[in-house]
């Protein structure tokens, strides 16, 4: 019990223990007080009378493609569910924090979720309304269906 009372003393008192312990301990506290906020790249989102028609328009003049938008609140509360969204096709220039639409071999339809990290193996996405990753997947450019650009909202 000794050997633990010395190893914890040393990472209070003993330079250079002292600082790492000291800054973990700051960045500990400013995560319970200030919490976590992700990066966020939101697009516009539209109210109007046909939401389909306005996308359709817009995704034209883009040279992108139309997704509908599920109703399972994962990317509430930018999306709300019923919305029509318009995409670009650009792999390389992907940022984090933006929303991409890629297709997932655990689901039927494309999923419209937000890039949170990259790593070797592609890009983790999760859902605005979800505390954590889907993390058993990536996004790649195989997968990798468009990033969103803007949305169409009914009126």
């Amino acid at each position: 019990m000794a050997g633990f009372k010395d190893t914890l003393r040393a990472a209070f008192t003993s330079w250079p223990h002292c600082l790492a312990t000291y800054v973990a301990l700051i960045g500990a506290a400013w995560l319970l007080i200030g919490g976590w906020k992700p990066v966020k790249r939101d697009f516009p989102v539209y109210v109007v009378a046909d939401p389909a028609e306005a996308a359709k328009t817009a995704a034209i003049v883009l040279n992108g493609q139309i997704w509908a938008v599920g109703n399972t609140g994962s990317m509430k509360p930018l999306l709300q569910g019923g919305e029509v969204v318009v995409s670009v096709k650009n792999y390389p220039a992907i940022e984090l924090g933006q929303v991409l639409i890629y297709s997932a071999t655990y689901h039927d339809k494309p999923i419209i979720h937000r890039a949170v990290e990259k790593d070797a193996h592609g890009w983790l996405m999760s859902g605005d309304s979800s505390p954590s990753s889907e993390s058993w997947a990536r996004v790649t450019e195989k997968n990798y269906l468009g990033t969103a650009v803007a949305a169409y909202r009914k009126l």
